[in-house]
C-alpha cells in the first residue's frame, strides 16, 4: 500500500489537453481534469499543478525549425500559460477556486510567483497553478515541476501522462515490454528510459521526492492515486541496505547518521552539477553534450554512444559513425528533438554537428544557464543541511540526544554544508570562464 498524501505537485501533459483535436485546449478533457482535481481538493489534499504547453508550442522543437532557443522557449512558457488559464476557468466554473501564478510578472494575467503565497494560496483551499516553467530558457516544465514541488514542500509529484506508468520500453513498438509498479531513481538512469529529463529527475532523486507516473486521462486514476492504490509507477530513493536501516533505528542518538547522509546528499549535489555544465556547450566541440540524448534501438532506450562511434575531428565539429544504416535517422532525430540545440547534418555516411561559434549575447545567456544549474544545486545542499538540523532536533527530544551533541553536530553540519557550496561556485566559476574565454 503506497502512503497516503496531503500535499501534492501534479504535473500534467500539455498534450494531454489536446483530447482528441490533434491540436490547442479540449474543452470537455480540461472539464474531465477539474472534476477529478476538484474531488481531491474535497478530500483535505492540497493540490499545485504545473502544466506544460506542447499542445500549443514546444521550444525545443521551434528551435530545430530555425527559431531562437531563448525565444522559443519564451513561446513555451506562455503556452503554459494559456494552458494554466484554461485549467484554471474550468476549476472554477465547477465551484474549485484556484489561482494563476506566474514565473515571470505578468500582472493581472496572474500573480507573480514566490513559494508562500502559492502555499498560503493552497492553505486557502485553493489549487496553486504554477506556469512559465522557471522563469528561464533551457529548462524544461518537467525540471519546473520538480523544483516547484519541492519549493512548496510537496509529499509527492504525480505525473499524468496519457500512458499508464514506466515500462522497459515503447510498450506501442514491442509487445514484450513490461510495466513496473517500482523503480529506483537509479534503475531509470542505468536502463536510460525516458520518464522526465535528467535535470528534473536528478532534483527529486537529490531532495527525495518520490514521482508518480500514471494515466490522468482516465477517469477517476487521480483518485485512486491519492487512496494509495498501485496505480500507475512510483519513482523513490532506495535505501542503501535493510541492515544500514536497522543500525540507524537504534543509533537515532548519533550525530554521524545525520552527517553522513548530508554529506552524501551534497555530494550527489555538486556530482549532478559537474555533470550538467559539462551538457552546457561553450563553443568547442565536447562529446558530453550527446550523452542525454537517447535513441530507440530496437524497442530499448540507450545512447548514441552504444550504437556509434562519436569522434571529434576538430575543434567545432563532432561527427557521429553509426555502426548500422537504420540509425542514420533515428540517431539525427534524437538529437533534433534532444536540448542539444544544433540541427545535425547527415551525408548518409557520417551525421555531422557543426558548433557554431558564440556570439557575446549567447555567452551571457549560457553563464545564465550554468548559473541556474549551480542555484539548483545549492538548493538542494541547503535542503540537505535543513534535513539534517532536524534531524538533530528530533533526535534531542525523542532519542535521548545530549544538546551540546546537537549544538556540535550543527555546527560541522554548517562547515560541511559551506565547503560544498564552495565546490559549487569553483565549478560555475570555471564553467563561466570557459564560456566566456574567445
Amino acid at each position: 500500500m503506497r502512503e497516503q498524501y496531503k500535499r501534492i505537485l501534479l504535473k500534467l501533459s500539455g498534450e494531454s489537453l489536446m483530447g482528441e483535436q490533434g491540436y490547442g485546449i479540449d474543452a470537455k478533457r480540461v472539464a474531465d481534469y477539474a472534476e477529478q482535481i476538484k474531488q481531491v481538493v474535497e478530500s483535505g489534499v492540497q493540490v499545485a499543478i504545473v502544466i506544460g504547453g506542447g499542445n500549443i508550442f514546444r521550444g525545443l522543437s521551434g528551435a530545430a525549425k530555425g527559431v531562437d532557443r531563448v525565444k522559443g522557449d519564451q513561446m513555451g512558457m506562455l503556452a503554459t500559460v494559456i494552458n494554466s488559464l484554461a485549467l484554471s476557468s474550468g476549476l472554477e466554473s465547477i465551484g474549485q477556486a484556484a489561482q494563476v501564478f506566474t514565473a515571470i510578472n505578468m500582472f493581472p494575467i496572474g500573480e507573480y510567483y514566490s513559494k508562500w503565497k502559492a502555499i498560503d494560496a493552497m492553505n486557502a483551499g485553493k489549487v496553486a497553478i504554477l506556469s512559465g516553467g522557471t522563469g528561464n530558457p533551457f529548462f524544461t516544465t518537467d525540471t519546473g515541476s520538480a523544483l516547484r514541488g519541492i519549493e512548496v514542500e510537496a509529499d509527492v509529484m504525480l505525473k499524468g501522462t496519457r500512458v499508464d506508468g514506466i515500462y522497459t520500453a515503447d510498450p506501442e513498438k514491442d509487445p514484450t515490454a513490461t510495466k513496473f509498479s517500482e523503480i529506483t531513481y537509479d534503475e531509470i538512469y542505468n536502463r536510460g528510459l525516458k520518464v522526465m529529463d535528467l535535470t528534473a529527475t536528478t532534483l527529486c532523486k537529490v531532495n527525495n521526492l518520490p514521482i508518480i507516473v500514471f494515466d490522468m486521462d482516465t477517469k477517476g486514476n487521480l483518485m485512486k492515486v491519492m487512496n494509495g492504490e498501485p496505480i500507475g509507477t512510483l519513482v523513490y530513493e532506495k535505501k542503501e541496505s535493510n541492515e544500514k536501516t536497522d543500525i540507524t533505528q537504534f543509533n537515532m542518538n548519533d550525530p554521524k547518521h545525520y552527517l553522513n547522509e548530508a554529506e552524501e546528499s551534497m555530494q550527489l549535489a555538486v556530482d549532478f552539477l559537474d555533470e550538467a555544465l559539462a551538457h552546457i556547450r561553450a563553443g568547442k566541440a565536447n562529446p558530453k553534450i550527446l550523452d542525454g540524448v537517447r535513441v530507440d534501438y530496437y524497442g530499448s532506450q540507450c545512447p548514441i554512444s552504444n550504437v556509434a562511434n562519436i569522434s571529434v575531428p576538430d575543434a567545432r565539429t563532432i561527427t557521429i559513425t553509426p555502426w548500422e544504416k537504420a540509425m542514420f535517422k533515428v540517431i539525427e532525430k534524437a538529437i533534433i528533438d534532444s536540448p542539444v540545440g544544433i540541427t545535425p547534418e547527415n551525408n548518409g555516411e557520417v551525421i555531422r554537428l557543426a558548433i557554431p561559434p558564440l556570439t557575446e549575447d549567447r555567452r551571457k545567456q549560457l553563464v545564465k544557464q550554468s548559473k541556474g544549474e549551480a542555484e539548483n544545486a545549492k538548493m538542494s545542499v541547503r535542503n540537505a543541511r535543513r534535513e539534517a538540523i532536524e534531524g538533530l532536533k528530533k533526535a534531542v527530544k525523542n532519542d535521548g540526544m545530549p544538546e551540546d551533541v546537537q549544538k556540535d553536530a550543527e555546527n560541522t553540519v554548517q562547515k560541511i554544508h559551506d565547503k560544498y557550496v564552495k565546490k559549487i561556485e569553483d565549478l560555475f566559476a570555471a564553467k563561466e570562464k570557459e564560456i566566456l574565454t574567445v
